[in-house]
């Protein structure tokens, strides 16, 4: 009998008998088939199955008068997969033949715009967040409303939402979590873009200065600016501005990080004050740099020393990649000296203090050799070589008077 329903699309009187009989994929069969009488799908509307109501809900050619009983189904997956179908449907009803249907349509999109679940008015809003078919009071008030699921597609790609609109919308107050929509809208107007930096959501003003196709005035870019300290995630978008004025670039100069820096240093049309106080944050930003890599060596041969771990091999590792701050850091904790006073010992340039220091440290005479050269920077000529090619020089003797009068 299933063959059968499947094969033939009987009238009202023809299919009732068979309904009445016959089992839910019968029913399900004729529900979802578009050659399936207008009468007979109105008819599966109120059956018992969920699935065969479901089926009436996605088939395009269910008559109006059952799209609109199905925006009262108590499934919550009917009334979502109605509310897509919406969504397909508007576009093909532009004809006057069709005009009764249309306005059925309509009267259930209006119905799911103010259904209770959240989930079947944003899956209308996604339906019809590109459709200029629908009225624009159905657009507005999926635009205002309270989940930003619903609002934002509509915020963001509705074609019926004018600039003036979006001025209004913005005013009125639009749902949380939903203004960045609006500040990702393509070909964004300047006048939405004013409006919603005097929001002061961070959020939304990220969006609006990573959307490339929105136009932002640059007295507003400069107000941006200024408050872009406080808020870190508005530094690279705001550098990427191309509006951003040299006012603006060096207002930034003062807290932006050097890649940044150096990113706005390479623009083209500069003028000899934003160079320079480009050129002195780059240099500021190194010696802070630089501090920092300290600091983190500093306490990584701390780290290596509570482990056991700092040795010779570490040491020439660091030495080989000019890690100064490091080597430094480690001499004194192995030698049990301050880094000041080890600092002092490699500013003398002195080879024997140098290696005294090394063998105090308890490391090799090889290492000794590589401080000597990369951190103490004697001489090449005044470098003291290994006796036997990995003895020290010296008698222990002697290293302790090298270094023995060495204030620490």
């Amino acid at each position: 009998m299933a063959d059968d329903a499947r094969a033939t699309t009987p009238d009202y009187s023809e299919a009732k008998p068979l309904l009445l009989r016959g089992d839910a994929a019968d029913r399900v069969a004729l529900a979802g088939n578009p050659e399936t009488q207008p009468e007979v799908l109105y008819y599966l509307v109120d059956d018992d199955d969920e699935g065969v109501r479901l089926a009436v809900a996605s088939n395009d050619a269910a008559p109006g008068l059952a799209n609109l009983k199905l925006t009262e189904d108590d499934a919550d997956d009917v009334r979502i997969e109605l509310a897509r179908k919406i969504g397909r449907l508007l576009p093909e009803l532009k004809a006057e033949k069709k005009k009764k249907l249309r306005e059925l349509t309509i009267q259930a999109l209006e119905k799911l715009s103010e259904d209770q679940l959240p989930a079947v008015r944003a899956a209308l809003a996604e339906a019809v967040k590109t459709s200029r078919d629908i009225p624009k009071d159905s657009v507005m008030k999926l635009a205002q409303d309270v989940e930003a699921i619903v609002a934002a597609p509509i915020l963001e790609y509705s074609p019926l939402l004018s600039d003036a609109d979006l001025v209004e919308l913005i005013a009125a107050g639009v749902t949380i979590g939903a203004l960045p929509a609006i500040a990702r809208r393509h070909d964004l107007g300047a006048e939405v873009g004013d409006a919603i930096v005097a929001t002061a959501d961070m959020p939304s003003i990220a969006a609006l200065l990573h959307n490339k196709s929105a136009t932002i005035r640059a007295r507003t870019l400069d107000n941006v600016a200024e408050e872009a300290e406080r808020f870190e995630e508005l530094h690279e978008p705001v550098v990427m501005r191309p509006e951003l004025s040299q006012r603006a670039m060096r207002r930034i100069a003062s807290f932006i990080s050097r890649s940044l820096l150096e990113q706005l240093s390479e623009r083209g049309g500069l003028d000899n004050k934003t160079r320079r106080v480009l050129a002195e944050a780059v240099s500021e930003r190194l010696s802070e740099d630089r501090d920092a890599d300290g600091k983190l060596d500093a306490d990584f041969a701390e780290h290596l020393a509570r482990q056991g771990k700092l040795d010779d091999e570490v040491l020439r590792s660091a030495l080989e990649k000019n890690r100064r701050s490091f080597v430094i850091r480690a001499l004194a904790l192995l030698a049990g000296r301050s880094d000041a006073g080890v600092e002092r010992i490699m500013e003398m340039q002195n080879a024997k203090a140098t290696t005294a220091l090394v063998w105090e440290a308890g490391l090799s005479m090889r290492t000794a050799l590589m401080v000597q050269q990369r951190v103490a920077k004697v001489a090449p000529s005044q470098i003291l070589p290994a006796r036997n090619g990995v003895d020290f020089p010296m008698t222990p003797e002697e290293m302790e008077i090298q270094i023995a009068h060495i204030a620490d």
